[in-house]
């Protein structure tokens, strides 16, 4: 069976969840036969505009479509591109896919893709990896950092994607950007900016591409809800959450020494300090604020002379929205516990869970499923996590970690503490599930393919380009 892996990225570029999952799907097929090839967009800007490069990669064709970001693209191109499209086009044709697996759809793809596989013979399946679909933002947090409930008018979406929020620029800034933004706005199609009918059409476009795939794939409970409003139908989704190599992270979890190496490094680990891990993207949704309040209020009641312990952070800002807000936050951290080591390679997480105690996730938005959460579950790595949707249905309080209330640094601070007393006992570690997960996966595309050829998609304007 041939098969497609379409995703945002692939390491070693990229550096989340998504990636890493697509990486693990895409090799976990290919080890048990599959021919699989990966396409993903190239931002680097480093090659002309959707150019399509191949290389090898953990022993995969993986294609790179070059398509960087541009201030000066249309709003329209974060979710439909033809240019995208006509490469796509020409690479399904080429290769002659049976199955091509989507974990991404926006921003340097198109959710018209789908369409385009089907109009070429192969059969599509999406694994919705976060709600962009039903929100341009991509966590149903809307600018001021205020949980969303889910679309609402085209009008109050459009101000939510086109508002600065206040960590976008200083104040003087910020006012000139507000200003700037809602003066644009009253000139509705005159303006440059996000305006109702703009909204008006990306739904419409999701909706149609949500017509073309032939099966869904929804990791958690939160994520069908979140997505409930594009009215997926039932005998055309599955339940299955995210699954990965646990064999990759069998350095940590079993206590005691057993005088091998992994033993050693787990004795190293009990007589040094403590090691807190965050490994997230520094964003005001993942809670770096709270994390960091509560490291201040640790500082203060466990010195060095009781018991050490530091805070090791992976991840890194953004240089568009929220810009400001790791160094606002950085700034007030403890340096002598807070750590800030960046970003690390996908691959790159078995290892740096070796080297820690205790996994925070102190997220303020629902979240879907967070690998990090299921890597540390495969380290047998304790958690200490917000107790919100999408964590509370992958991690059981009281066996893998502890949940405490989102928002709240006091409690994180309590919960940390309270792992430092106990030396940060390993957690119960998951049963096997990788090989299932990949059972499921490649049963769904063996049905997918013998059973009745759904009809190919009417041919619109766009497709009759792209298939030509």
């Amino acid at each position: 069976m041939r098969v497609l892996v379409v995703c945002n990225g692939f390491p070693p570029s990229g550096q989340w969840g998504t990636e890493f999952y697509s990486h693990q799907l895409a090799t976990g097929l290919a080890a048990r036969g599959a021919e699989v090839e990966v396409l993903h967009p190239d931002r680097s800007g480093t090659r002309p505009r959707y150019e399509v490069t191949t290389t090898r990669r953990y022993g995969l064709a993986v294609h790179e479509l070059s398509n960087a970001g541009d201030p000066r693209k249309r709003f329209s191109d974060s979710y439909g591109n033809e240019h995208v499209e006509r490469a796509f086009a020409d690479l399904v044709r080429d290769r002659g896919f049976d199955v091509v697996h989507f974990t991404h759809l926006l921003w340097g793809l198109s959710v018209r893709l789908p369409r385009v596989a089907r109009a070429h013979g192969a059969r599509t399946v999406v694994t919705v990896t976060d709600f962009g679909l039903v929100c341009h933002r991509g966590q149903l947090v809307d600018w001021r950092q205020r949980e969303c409930a889910g679309p609402s008018s085209a009008e109050a979406c459009a101000r939510c994607v086109r508002e600065p929020g206040r960590w976008d620029a200083g104040r003087v800034g910020l006012a000139w950007k507000r200003a700037g933004v809602r003066g644009a706005a009253l000139l509705g199609e005159k303006g440059f900016v996000v305006g109702p009918r703009d909204i008006e059409a990306r739904r419409d476009a999701i909706a149609a591409a949500a017509r073309d795939v032939d099966h869904w794939i929804l990791p958690t409970r939160t994520t069908a809800d979140a997505v409930g409003g594009l009215g997926l139908p039932l005998d055309r989704t599955t339940r299955l959450v995210y699954g990965l190599d646990e064999g990759a992270f069998d350095g940590g979890g079993a206590s005691g020494s057993d005088g091998s190496a992994q033993g050693r490094e787990r004795d190293a680990r009990r007589r040094g300090p403590v090691r807190f891990a965050y490994m997230s993207q520094y964003m005001p949704h993942k809670g770096l604020r709270t994390l960091v309040d509560a490291a201040r209020i640790l500082d203060t009641r466990l010195p060095d002379s009781v018991e050490p312990w530091r805070v090791d952070l992976y991840g890194n800002g953004s240089r568009a929205r929220h810009r400001r807000y790791a160094a606002a936050c950085l700034r007030d951290a403890p340096r002598h516990r807070v750590v800030d080591h960046g970003p690390f390679e996908p691959l790159r997480a078995p290892r740096v869970l070796a080297e820690t105690d205790v996994v925070l996730v102190p997220s303020l938005w629902r979240e879907n499923a967070p690998l990090t959460v299921l890597q540390a579950r495969a380290a047998g790595r304790w958690l200490i996590a917000s107790d919100v949707p999408g964590v509370r249905e992958v991690l059981e309080d009281g066996v893998h970690g502890r949940l405490v209330p989102p928002g709240d640094a006091r409690a994180l601070a309590d919960a940390m503490s309270a792992a430092i007393r106990r030396r940060a006992h390993p957690a119960a570690r998951p049963a096997t599930r990788y090989a299932a997960h990949l059972d499921r996966i490649e049963s769904l595309y063996r049905a997918l393919c013998d059973g009745p050829r759904a009809p190919r998609p009417a041919k619109t304007a766009a497709t009759a380009r792209v298939a030509s």
